[in-house]
C-alpha cells in the first residue's frame, strides 16, 4: 500500500545523496531495464499513469532497481518530492512525478559511457521519436543534469554558465530544435558535462583525466591563470595535476603528459615533463630560490620543482626520483605494428589475450623495454572498497605512477594489466581492495 506523502517531509540533503549513491553503487541493473517493468505488459504497468507514476510506483521503482533493498522510508518521500516541478498540475502535486525525470536522474548516476548516457536521456524525452528535441525538453535534461550534480557538491554556479553555453553551440542554426547527432556532439565535445557523466578512462595519450576538485589554498587556473578560489571547484588532472576553471577546460589546454614514446627511436631518452604552474612559496630545485605567483614547472615524473627559465638548465635528464624503482617511465613504451591473427584477419574472433592488449587509438600495441635496475609496479585497484577510499587510492596511483601500471579491476579485471607486463622479468604486483588477489591469482595461472 502507498504510504502518504508527509507535508512536513524536510528537502534531500547531501548526506542523502551519499546514502542513495551507496545503495546504487552495487546495482547490476540498469535504468532501462527498469523502466521496461512500466511498460504496458510490465509487471508495474499499473503505477505509471501516461507520462507519470505515483508514489508507489516511485517506491517500485527503487525497489526494482535496487534489486530488492528498500529505501528507508523517509528518504524515499524526500527523493519524490524532489522530481516535482513546475509543469506538474495541482492534481498531480504531491501524488505522482515524471517517469522519464526520475529515470534521467538515476542514469546520470550509475557506472557506463557518456556518449551512452547522452543518447539515453535524448531517447528518453524524444517521445515521438522523431530524433529532435525542442529547447524546453533540453532544458529539462540540463535541469536533471544540474540536480545530480548539486547533490554530487558541485559548485552549480560554476557549471550553470558551462551548459548554457554548450546548448548555445549545439543549436547554432537557431532553429529552437536539436538532432541526437548535435546533443551528443555537443556533450561529448563538454568536459564538466564529461566529468559529471562519469568519464573515468582517457581516450588518448594527451588526454586530462579530469575530476572535479575543491580547494582549500590558493590555486591558480592554467588556462586564464586567475584564481579559482578558496574553497572553490575547479578541475584537476589526477595524472599531471593541470587544473582549470570548469569554464577554461573547453578552451584547448596545453595536453597532459605523454604515457609511451611515438616509436622505438625515442626509447631510453629519459626527459622532464613539465607542467606549469602552481608552485607557489616552493623552492626551486636548481637555484634554491623561492619560486613566485604563477611562475614556475614541476616535473610529473620526478616532481623536481624549478622556475621557468631554470627548468632549461642541466641537468635535463629525468631521474623519476624518489620512486624510480617503481614507475614504468612513458621512455619504457612504444608502439609496434603487429600482425593480427589469420582468425581475426578473416573476420573470427581473437583470442582472449588479443582482446587485453594495450592498443593506441590508431591500432598500435603497445610494448614495453625494461628499465635497468628497476622493477615497476603493477597495480589492480578495486575502487568500491573501503567506502570512497578505493577511488581515492587509485587516483594517488594514477598520479604517483605512470597511469599505464595502473588497472581498475571493475574495467576488465587484472587481464589487461598482466598481458601488457607479461614479457618483463622483474616486477611487483599491488592489489588494494576486495578479494582482487584469488582473482589475480586465477588469471596468472592461466
Amino acid at each position: 500500500m502507498s504510504t502518504p506523502t508527509n507535508p512536513e517531509v524536510k528537502e534531500l540533503n547531501p548526506v542523502d545523496f551519499i546514502q542513495l549513491q551507496q545503495y546504487i553503487e552495487y546495482c547490476s541493473l540498469k535504468v532501462k531495464d527498469v523502466l521496461r517493468e512500466f511498460d504496458a505488459d510490465g509487471d508495474l504497468a499499473q503505477h505509471r499513469h501516461g507520462e507519470c507514476i505515483n508514489e508507489e510506483g516511485f517506491r517500485l521503482f527503487l525497489k526494482t532497481y535496487l534489486e530488492g533493498e528498500e529505501l528507508p522510508a523517509d528518504l524515499c518521500q524526500r527523493l519524490f518530492r524532489s522530481f516535482q516541478n513546475s509543469e506538474s498540475t495541482q492534481e498531480q502535486k504531491n501524488k505522482e512525478v515524471f517517469l522519464k525525470d526520475v529515470s534521467c536522474y538515476f542514469s546520470l548516476l550509475e557506472d557506463g559511457q557518456p556518449r551512452d548516457k547522452l543518447e539515453f536521456a535524448f531517447g528518453l524525452y524524444d517521445r515521438d521519436g522523431n530524433g529532435v528535441l525542442d529547447s524546453s525538453e533540453v532544458d529539462r535534461i540540463i535541469a536533471q543534469m544540474m540536480h545530480a550534480a548539486e547533490y554530487l557538491d558541485w559548485d552549480v554556479s560554476e557549471l550553470k554558465p558551462v551548459l548554457k553555453d554548450m546548448m548555445t553551440a549545439i543549436d547554432a542554426d537557431s532553429s529552437g530544435t536539436v538532432s541526437l547527432e548535435e546533443w551528443v556532439e555537443g556533450g561529448m565535445n563538454n568536459v564538466p558535462l564529461l566529468v559529471l557523466l562519469g568519464l573515468k578512462m582517457t581516450q588518448k595519450d594527451g588526454q586530462h583525466l579530469w575530476r572535479m576538485k575543491r580547494f582549500n589554498k590558493r590555486v591558480n587556473c592554467n588556462k586564464c591563470r586567475s584564481p579559482l578560489g578558496l574553497r572553490k571547484q575547479g578541475l584537476c588532472c589526477t595524472c599531471c595535476k593541470y587544473t582549470v576553471h570548469g569554464r577554461c577546460a573547453n578552451r584547448d589546454p596545453a595536453p597532459c603528459t605523454r604515457t609511451y614514446v611515438k616509436s622505438k627511436k625515442e626509447t631510453g631518452v629519459a626527459a622532464h615533463d613539465w607542467v606549469s604552474g602552481n608552485c607557489d612559496s616552493k623552492k626551486c630545485d636548481r637555484c634554491q630560490k623561492k619560486i613566485k605567483s604563477f611562475q614556475g614547472k614541476h616535473c610529473v615524473w620526478c616532481h623536481t620543482m624549478r622556475h621557468d627559465e631554470c627548468a632549461e638548465l642541466e641537468p635535463t635528464e629525468c631521474t623519476c626520483g624518489p620512486l624510480k624503482d617503481h614507475i614504468l617511465p612513458p621512455w619504457a613504451i612504444y608502439p609496434v605494428v603487429k600482425e593480427r591473427p589469420n582468425n581475426v584477419k578473416n573476420g573470427c574472433s581473437g583470442s582472449a589475450d588479443d582482446s587485453e592488449l594495450n592498443i593506441t587509438p590508431d591500432g598500435q600495441v603497445l610494448q614495453i623495454i625494461p628499465v635497468p635496475n628497476t622493477r615497476p609496479l603493477l597495480v589492480f585497484v578495486n575502487p568500491k572498497s573501503g567506502g570512497k577510499q578505493g577511488e581515492r587510492v587509485l587516483h594517488k596511483f594514477q598520479y604517483l605512477l605512470n597511469p599505464r601500471q595502473v588497472y581498475n579491476l571493475s574495467n576488465g579485471g587484472p587481464g589487461p594489466g598482466l598481458s601488457f607486463f607479461k614479457d618483463l622479468q622483474e616486477y611487483r604486483i599491488l592489489v588494494c581492495g576486495g578479494d582482487g588477489t584469488c582473482w589475480l591469482d586465477s588469471r596468472r595461472n592461466r
